[in-house]
């Protein structure tokens, strides 16, 4: 069950790196989302970056980490349009484009 529902979830967002070693995958993820957060923070969704960092055995996850950052109120109407590298200082440098 727990294959299904982490590939489904994982489903929903975009691979921008993956690099092999033999059976070992490390995948970076990402998704631009309008989220949910506390009512006491807002009472609207706001615009947020999501970067997954996963690790597959033969396809199969292992694990995952992953790190959300808030992109600014204008990015609301055009999430479709950010692009992986606008706002990549703001994640930890393991989850850089930029990274080795």
């Amino acid at each position: 069950m727990r294959e299904i529902y982490l590939a489904r979830w994982l489903g929903r967002s975009a691979c921008i790196r993956r690099k092999r070693n033999h059976w070992v995958t490390l995948e970076i993820r990402r998704r631009v989302s309008m989220e949910s957060v506390p009512s006491h923070v807002s009472e609207y969704p706001l615009p947020r970056e999501e970067r997954i960092l996963v690790s597959r055995l033969l396809g199969l996850v292992l694990w995952h980490r992953e790190v959300s950052v808030a992109l600014p109120n204008s990015a609301c109407g055009h999430l479709e349009e950010v692009g992986p590298q606008d706002f990549d200082r703001q994640f930890p440098t393991w989850l850089r484009l930029g990274s080795n």
